[in-house]
């Protein structure tokens, strides 16, 4: 066989074998994105639970503020938990929804990054 025929049968072998390694390197890329999606879920929930505590803290030890937005709080926060524990809302709604809680709290004494 000629030497330039060889050369070509070589790159048309070389090309199908890099097209199949981009095909699995795509398909692993793809197969991954549910984890992703899956870690953001976990830390949305852990923010959540967090802003949850400091939400129940600033009810034990609330100085200064009075009983009836004590109860607004608490009872705003009952309902979110449950329309959250039920499905009526998503996580990051549910999130945005305990940022305004923490927001209508003393914003002076409450320091929290908000994580959305």
């Amino acid at each position: 066989m000629d030497p330039i025929m060889m050369l070509v049968i070589a790159a048309i072998v070389a090309a199908i074998v890099l097209v199949e390694f981009n095909k699995q390197q795509k398909a692993k890329v793809n197969d991954n994105s549910h984890i992703n999606f899956d870690i953001q879920q976990a830390y949305l929930l852990k923010a959540a639970e967090y802003k949850i505590e400091v939400i129940e803290d600033h009810q034990k030890h609330g100085n200064g503020t009075n009983t009836i937005a004590l109860q607004r709080l608490e009872q705003e926060l009952a309902q979110l938990t449950k329309a959250f524990e039920k499905g009526d809302i998503q996580l990051k709604e549910f999130n945005l929804r305990l940022d305004t809680l923490l927001n209508n709290l003393d914003p002076e004494k409450i320091s929290l990054a908000q994580a959305s």
